[in-house]
């Protein structure tokens, strides 16, 4: 198969560096070593400082993806941010029916993440590490949910909307695009776990389904800001 980085939506510089950028991402780990916190007792008094770069770091990685993308849309003009995202609403009708959808989406979200976890929970030794990356204050709890929104809307935007189409536009084949992008999606989230990667891949699977179906974005990135905001979420609720 022969790939035209051409005919992409973005300009061939501006797509090798989000894929460079992609590539740096375990050196940037591994210099920064935002993940420290896994390593931390949820009472332990380095626990918020170390939660806070955690989420800092990511934030800044994930708008970093983003800027690049939206850069690259903007500057080759193949294609504008909001034909990208599916259009703009047209109306409240429109507004509710994405609303909606973005609700099953999350829906289907936790429905599969609770059944791979218990398919997968014999097979993962990393309970104590999950929990230690949880909230345990309310800085920790804002910082997270800061973190979870943008993931959800930043990750759409570069996953399903910017790297679905650019495959689909230098590959030429819609199929090939979806399992590109789901691969890269996979390999944000290494640093889970190999194992967790298998619901990352169900998931992606289902909001890149969700996205081709609507031909809109919107949908995916309500569904997926809520499914990762759930624990911040709830560690509110449970405070009221």
């Amino acid at each position: 198969m022969a790939l035209n980085l051409q005919k992409g939506i973005a300009s061939p510089g501006n797509f090798v560096c989000l894929l460079v950028a992609f590539a740096l991402f375990p050196l940037m780990v591994k210099w920064v070593d935002p993940f420290a916190v896994a390593r931390l007792e949820p009472g332990n008094p380095e626990h918020t400082r170390e939660f806070v770069k955690f989420a800092v770091f990511l934030l800044v990685f994930e708008w970093l993806l983003f800027f690049i993308a939206w850069i690259g849309v903007r500057r080759y003009g193949r294609m504008s941010v909001s034909e990208l995202m599916g259009g703009k609403w047209k109306g409240t009708a429109e507004i509710l029916r994405d609303v909606g959808l973005g609700l099953l989406t999350f829906a289907g979200l936790l429905v599969i993440a609770v059944l791979l976890q218990r398919v997968l929970a014999p097979y993962q030794h990393d309970a104590g590490a999950m929990r230690a990356m949880m909230p345990q204050n309310r800085v920790e709890a804002l910082c997270l949910l800061a973190l979870t929104v943008s993931a959800g809307f930043v990750e759409e935007f570069v996953f399903r909307g910017y790297l679905q189409k650019e495959f689909t536009a230098i590959t030429g084949n819609a199929v090939v695009a979806t399992i590109l992008q789901i691969l890269l999606f996979m390999q944000g989230h290494v640093y889970q776990g190999l194992v967790r990667l298998i619901p990352v891949g169900a998931l992606g699977l289902l909001l890149t389904g969700v996205a081709l179906w609507r031909k809109s974005l919107k949908p995916g990135m309500i569904g997926h800001a809520l499914g990762d905001s759930l624990e911040g979420i709830l560690f509110f609720v449970n405070r009221l």
